[in-house]
């Protein structure tokens, strides 16, 4: 298991966690609060694209974890996970 640090603080919030099981990885983003550009600049330096998520998950509605969540969601066709009240409260 691995987890990497995309970033912290108030320009934006981002963790890679990665699981590797034989020959499958699976790649988690939590939060995404970097633009799309940025995130995935930050996910190559780390040896990831995009495309190799499996999930988005966004723990809360604040623009400095959720900013990107949904293009790269949409863009690559990610899963991406949040409760009820952080759905609500994105909108």
């Amino acid at each position: 298991m691995r987890f990497a640090s995309l970033g912290s603080g108030s320009e934006g919030n981002a963790l890679l966690v990665e699981v590797a099981n034989g020959t499958t990885t699976t790649r988690i983003l939590l939060d995404c609060g970097f633009s799309a550009k940025e995130a995935q600049r930050r996910l190559e330096r780390l040896g990831c694209r995009a495309e190799d998520l499996d999930a988005i998950v966004t723990t809360h509605e604040h623009t400095d974890h959720i900013g990107s969540a949904l293009t790269l969601a949409h863009k690559w066709s990610i899963p991406l996970y949040m409760s009820w009240g952080t759905a609500r409260g994105w909108r």
